[in-house]
């Protein structure tokens, strides 16, 4: 039972982490502090890694609970897609030098 818990709390967590990683990837980004986006993308990938890390140890022991949820797939790829975002708004634009 306690991996039961163990599988979603993470799931949860990561849930909550995605939720609030766009809200204020959106913040930021209308503040236009694109920089900051970059942290939030960092965060990301340590998430999605530990929900690859979660997966892997769930199907290798067997203890059969991703056989019927097939949510951690769905938020390993959102991470990921919201990452790439991220990772593509987050960069600033190269201010050139008076000449």
């Amino acid at each position: 039972m306690v991996p039961f818990f163990i599988y979603w709390a993470i799931i949860l967590v990561c849930i909550v982490w995605a939720v609030f990683s766009l809200g204020i990837s959106i913040f930021y980004y209308v503040r236009s502090e694109n920089g900051n986006l970059w942290a939030f993308a960092l965060f990301n990938v340590i998430a999605a890694i530990v929900l690859a890390i979660t997966l892997a140890i769930y199907r290798t022991w067997g203890w059969g609970i991703t056989q019927y949820s097939s949510l951690i797939y769905l938020v390993l790829g959102v991470l990921l897609v919201l990452t790439v975002i991220q990772a593509i708004l987050g960069r600033e634009k190269k201010v050139v030098a008076a000449k």
